[in-house]
């Protein structure tokens, strides 16, 4: 199957289409949109993957989500979604969308995203009893309660990395903070910390709170006010 370059996918404008036409992806991107900003995905990419799934009649890969083409109809394909065997969505798309991605880009652009980030920051600190699968843009202060061994895995990328799923604390309840590396050689238990632009996951059933590529974590001795 010949692999969709970047100019195919991004190269050309649809401007001036009936709004009947516009429909075919505006429709599948409302669903396709919240699962991209919950799994901090690129919805563009997320679609490409529905598309590779489509045309390989078999299931495809985009950061934590595995997207399954389970049927494929003379007009649509309908797909199955899934984070870590769990099923996050179903959703059907159109086979005159799925012909077309260059379309899906334009659509993506007109349609006014949601800034679930402005809303998160504007909350301030959260305590952890509020925090939720699916949080984006999270404060949160607490003290760490518990250090496990760090434990080794081999990335995606294939490099090895350390990780410890520490235990956080403040006065609502616990819950555990994903740190790689030195940034598990930066902390004690008893210290205090403050993440900032963390994201609230969810592993083995329970939510679990990470850095990401935006996150960071300080320590102090105490927290600030």
């Amino acid at each position: 199957m010949k692999k969709l370059s970047p100019e195919a996918v991004f190269g050309e404008s649809t401007r001036g289409r009936p709004r009947h036409m516009s429909n075919l992806y505006e429709d599948p991107l409302k669903s396709i949109i919240p699962i991209a900003e919950k799994y901090d995905l690129n919805p563009m990419t997320l679609v490409e993957a529905f598309i590779t799934s489509w045309r390989r009649e078999k299931t495809s890969r985009c950061g934590s989500l595995t997207i399954y083409c389970r049927q494929v109809d003379p007009d649509a394909a309908v797909f199955l979604v899934t984070n870590e065997g769990k099923v996050v969505s179903q959703l059907s798309i159109k086979l005159r969308a799925l012909r077309d991605p260059v379309s899906f880009k334009t659509c993506l652009q007109s349609i006014p995203a949601q800034d679930y980030s402005r809303k998160e920051l504007e909350h301030g600190p959260r305590s952890i009893d509020e925090l939720k699968c699916g949080m984006k843009n999270v404060t949160v202060k607490a003290e760490i309660i518990e250090i496990p061994p760090m434990r080794a895995v081999i990335t995606r990328f294939g490099d090895q990395s350390y990780v410890s799923n520490v235990v956080i604390a403040d006065g609502t309840g616990s819950i555990k903070l994903s740190l790689w590396n030195e940034q598990i050689d930066a902390v004690h238990v008893g210290d205090h910390v403050e993440i900032e632009n963390g994201y609230i996951a969810s592993f083995a059933g329970e939510p679990q709170l990470r850095l990401g590529r935006k996150g960071s974590v300080s320590v102090s001795k105490q927290l600030r006010p």
